[in-house]
């Protein structure tokens, strides 16, 4: 049952952490929506160029992580995408797209989580609190308004209300941890 709840913990932990710091870039987004959205192209590039030129070099080098997989094609295409970032600052039109899709998938991550707390009042707050990251994330990959600098808003708007949502559902898992961890291991219990 220490297994389970410390694994929860870490969890949890992690989720908060992230969640505040989806928070503080949702902050800046909204303070300064031209130089964040040029930051964030310019991360993508940077990012995508030095993992490229490493997959490259790696392969060229027979330094490969496994023996029998060439990187080099998945080098080329990461810096085919880095030049496209430099180059081209439209890309970030799929910005929005990007973002509400890391909403959805960590709403239903964190969602079958609180199934486990289901018929509780902890539980109730919880999947609302995952529908409501479900909603930004849907929200932002439809984005309603146009323009980048509309974009980088209403993303930071999101990403806060993201966050907030995330850090109080968070906070009701970890206070309902033992009974959540009893749930999951009469759960686990029961699929063996």
């Amino acid at each position: 049952m220490q297994e389970i709840q410390k694994k929860i913990n870490i969890f949890i932990n992690t989720s908060i952490f992230v969640s505040l710091a989806f928070g503080v870039l949702g902050a800046m987004f909204l303070i300064m929506p031209s130089l964040s959205l040029d930051l964030v192209r310019w991360a993508i590039a940077i990012g995508a160029l030095a993992t490229g030129a490493y997959l490259v070099l790696s392969d060229l080098g027979r330094r490969r992580a496994t023996p029998y997989f060439s990187t080099s094609f998945a080098g080329i295409v990461l810096l085919i995408l880095g030049l496209v970032f430099a180059i081209h600052p439209g890309v970030m039109n799929v910005f929005p797209i990007v973002l509400g899709s890391i909403f959805i998938v960590h709403a239903f991550t964190s969602g079958r989580l609180t199934l486990a707390l289901r018929g509780t009042p902890a539980g109730t707050y919880a999947m609302i609190t995952s529908i409501l990251s479900i909603v930004c994330g849907v929200l932002l990959i439809t984005n309603p308004w146009g323009g980048n600098i509309s974009m980088m808003i209403f993303a930071g708007i999101m990403m806060i209300v993201y966050a907030i949502s995330t850090v109080v559902d968070m906070c009701v898992l970890k206070k309902n941890i033992k009974g959540l961890a009893k749930q999951l291991k009469k759960y686990l219990g029961s699929t063996k």
